[in-house]
C-alpha cells in the first residue's frame, strides 16, 4: 500500500483565555488512521489482502465555521484498484496525545504552567510538489507494504445475536464483539485471585463474516499472561508472554487470532483504607479508567482496528466491566455481548458507562 500526505499539519495552541501561544508542526503517528481505512475496506469488501496497488491518502476536511486552512477533521481515503474507494474521517481529537508534547516548549518558556489546561486547533497547508525523478537515475531499492491476509470464517450474525446478551452501550459503527460466557467467568476468577495486584490475559478467537457481509468477533478463550510482571498499579508484558501465547495457540490448533487483551484494576486495594465508606464510594479510583499506560499498551501491542481491550475494575461494590476498542483511529469505550452456551442464562455484569480514557487526573486526584 502506498501512502500519500499532500498536506502538512500545524497545531496552534491557545491559553484558556484565548491568548495565542504559538504554532508547532504536527509529527503525528498516522498508523491508527491508516489501519482504520484498511479495516473499513475489509468490512465493506470481501477481500483478504490490501495489495501493493492500493493508495491511501490523507485529506483535510476544512472547518465548517473557520474554513481553510483550519481543519475540522482528516479524511483517510483508500483507493483499491478494481474495487473502489473507501474513506473515513478522523476527528481533530486524534491530535490530543500529541498536544501534550507540543505544549512542552511553552511550559519551558514560562508561557504555560505545568499541568495547565489549554486549547488547540489544527491547520493544514499544501506541501510543495516533489521534483520529478531523473529517468536516468534508478532507485537503489523500493519498499513495498504487503498486509497479511486476515483469516475470516463464515458464520451467522443472527445466530450469535440470539444466543447472547448485550453489555454496555452499543454503537452501530462498531463491529459486534461476542465474548464467551466461559471467558468472562475465567477473567473474573483471575481478578478475584489477584488480590491487590494487576493481572492480564490475551483474548483470542475468530473473525467471522455474516452472509450479509458484516464482520464480527468471537472471543473464544483467554490465555493468562503468566510471565507478565505485575505490581499493584501496572502490568508489563515481555517476550516470554508472547512466546507462551503463541505456543498455547499452536497447541489449541483452532487457528485462533489475537483479538485483544483484558486486565484488572484492583481499585479496592488502591484506595486509602482510612477513608470513610461514603468517601470511598465517591473516589475516582472506584470508577473504570483506561489509563495513559493502558493506551500505550493497546496502541503498541494491539494496533489492529478490530482489536479490543476488556477492563475489569475491582471496586468495593464488586467487579465492574468496560470494553474499549479503536474507532476512527481513536481508543473509545464500547459495548459488547456475552455469548451463552447450551442455552444457559448469561451472568449479570455491571458495565461502567463513564470510563475515562488516557487521562490520569482521576488517579492523581485520589488522596490515597
Amino acid at each position: 500500500m502506498t501512502t500519500r500526505q499532500p498536506h502538512r499539519y500545524v497545531m496552534e495552541l491557545f491559553k484558556r483565555n484565548g491568548a495565542a501561544l504559538g504554532q508547532v508542526p504536527v509529527v503525528a503517528d498516522w498508523e491508527p488512521a491508516w489501519e482504520t481505512a484498511r479495516f473499513a475496506a475489509l468490512r465493506r469488501f470481501p477481500i483478504a489482502t490490501i495489495g501493493p496497488g492500493a493508495v491511501a491518502e490523507l485529506r483535510p476536511v476544512w472547518h465548517t465555521d473557520l474554513g481553510a486552512p483550519f481543519v475540522g477533521a482528516v479524511e483517510v481515503a483508500l483507493q483499491l484498484p478494481g474495487v473502489g474507494e473507501v474513506s473515513c474521517q478522523v476527528p481533530t481529537t486524534y491530535f490530543k496525545s500529541f498536544a501534550g508534547a507540543a505544549s512542552a516548549p511553552f511550559v519551558g518558556k514560562g508561557l504555560l504552567k505545568s499541568g495547565e489546561y489549554f486549547n488547540y486547533r489544527i491547520a493544514a497547508f499544501a506541501n510543495p510538489p516533489e521534483p520529478p525523478m531523473n529517468p536516468q537515475r534508478k532507485p537503489r531499492f523500493q519498499i513495498e507494504e504487503v498486509s497479511e491476509p486476515l483469516p475470516i470464517r463464515a458464520a451467522s450474525l443472527n445466530d450469535f445475536n440470539k444466543r447472547s446478551s448485550a453489555v454496555g452501550e452499543q454503537n452501530e459503527s462498531d463491529i459486534r464483539v461476542f465474548v464467551s460466557k466461559q471467558v468472562v467467568a475465567e477473567t473474573e476468577q483471575l481478578a478475584r485471585a489477584a488480590g491487590g495486584l494487576e493481572t492480564a490475559s490475551i483474548l483470542v478467537g475468530h473473525v467471522h463474516r455474516d452472509p450479509g457481509g458484516e464482520l464480527f468477533l468471537e472471543v473464544t478463550a483467554q490465555i493468562h499472561a503468566r510471565y507478565a510482571e505485575a505490581t499493584a498499579t501496572k502490568v508489563s508484558f515481555g517476550p516470554e508472554t508472547w512466546d507462551a501465547v503463541s505456543h498455547a495457540l499452536a497447541l489449541r490448533g483452532k487457528n485462533e487470532q489475537w483479538l485483544g487483551w483484558w486486565h484488572l484494576h484492583p481499585s479496592s486495594a488502591w484506595c486509602n483504607p482510612k477513608c470513610a465508606p461514603e468517601e470511598r464510594a465517591k473516589c475516582p479510583l472506584q470508577r473504570s479508567f483506561f489509563s495513559s499506560d493502558d493506551c500505550d499498551v493497546h496502541r503498541t501491542v494491539f494496533p489492529k482496528a478490530f482489536q479490543v481491550a476488556l477492563l475489569i475494575t475491582s471496586t468495593d461494590a464488586g467487579l465492574r466491566h468496560a470494553m474499549f476498542s479503536w474507532r476512527n483511529g481513536l481508543i473509545v469505550q464500547r459495548g459488547f455481548h456475552i455469548l451463552a452456551t447450551n442455552g444457559e442464562l448469561n451472568p449479570a455484569l455491571v458495565p461502567d458507562a463513564t470510563a475515562t480514557i488516557g487521562d490520569d487526573q482521576d488517579e492523581k486526584a485520589c488522596s490515597r
